[in-house]
Formats: C-alpha cells, sequence, structure tokens
C-alpha cells in the first residue's frame, strides 16, 4: 500500500476513535445535566457518627443488582442514604463514609416527619429507568438524630 494511501487509514482511523470518544463523553454530560439533587442529610449523635452531608449524585435503585424500587443519595466523603419505597412504607438507611462505621435502618414509627415520595421520572436511560422524589424527615435512629430534606430529579445511574 502505498505511503499516501497508510496515512489517509491512519488518519481515517483516529478521527474514528476521537468522534467516538467525544461521543460517549457527550452522553454522560447530558445525562448528568438533567439529573438534579439538590438538600441535605444531617446525623447528630448517632452510632455511625455525627455528620452532614450534602447529595450531590443519585442512582435509581432499578440499576443495582438486585433492583429495587427507591434511590440511593450519595455525597461527597462516601455518605450516602439509600431510599426503599416511597410513603408510610418507605425504609431509610443512613451510611456514613462508604458503610465503614456501618449503617442505621430508619422507619417512620420513629419519626415525628414523615415525607417521602418516590416515582418513576418517565425516562430511561441505558435500560435503567430514572426516579424523582423528595425525602423530608426528622427521626430518632442510632442513638441520635436524623434529619433530611432533600429533592431529586431523573436519578438513573
Amino acid at each position: 500500500m502505498p505511503a499516501s494511501r497508510r496515512a489517509t487509514v491512519t488518519l481515517g482511523i483516529a478521527v474514528v476513535v476521537v468522534a467516538a470518544i467525544g461521543a460517549g463523553a457527550g452522553v454522560m454530560m447530558a445525562r448528568r445535566a438533567r439529573e438534579k439533587v439538590g438538600g441535605s442529610v444531617n446525623a447528630d449523635g448517632t452510632s455511625v457518627g455525627s455528620f452532614s452531608f450534602r447529595p450531590n449524585d443519585c442512582a435509581s435503585g432499578q440499576a443495582f443488582v438486585p433492583g429495587f424500587f427507591g434511590v440511593d443519595l450519595r455525597g461527597e466523603g462516601g455518605y450516602s442514604m439509600r431510599v426503599l419505597g416511597t410513603g408510610d412504607k418507605a425504609r431509610l438507611w443512613l451510611y456514613s463514609q462508604g458503610g465503614a462505621h456501618g449503617s442505621i435502618a430508619i422507619d417512620k414509627p420513629n419519626c415525628t416527619r414523615w415525607d417521602i415520595a418516590v416515582d418513576w421520572a418517565h425516562a430511561t436511560v441505558n435500560r435503567v429507568k430514572t426516579v424523582s422524589g423528595h425525602v423530608r424527615v426528622d427521626c430518632k435512629a442510632g442513638g441520635g438524630a436524623v434529619s433530611t430534606d432533600v429533592v431529586f430529579e431523573r436519578c438513573a445511574l
């Protein structure tokens, strides 16, 4: 094959690779642009410690194996709150830094405020149904107090 033909083929392959990488990055940025999460989670004197975090990422429970109806709300430092279900029968799990200090289960009977709503967001990303909703609770749990006021939209992966 002549040198100019090899150069053309090499250039063509390079263009395809760069385009594929750019498309993948674009898809990830577009997915993140649609996802919204805000609010705060506070734990005071609990068995997993005292800490506060602002969730900055979320994932639909359907993205996990096994999947569940709910959402994972994650913040910096490895803190997270898992919401299983919706309404009065929902259950919360609060995890300190990646679960290093364990977790706390939170149910409605231990709370003075319990407003949890999780619903399908009518969109699918990579075969995962997105969820939207909110968690607003004030509870006694793990020997201390937990309060949460978080809103999330279109959580997928």
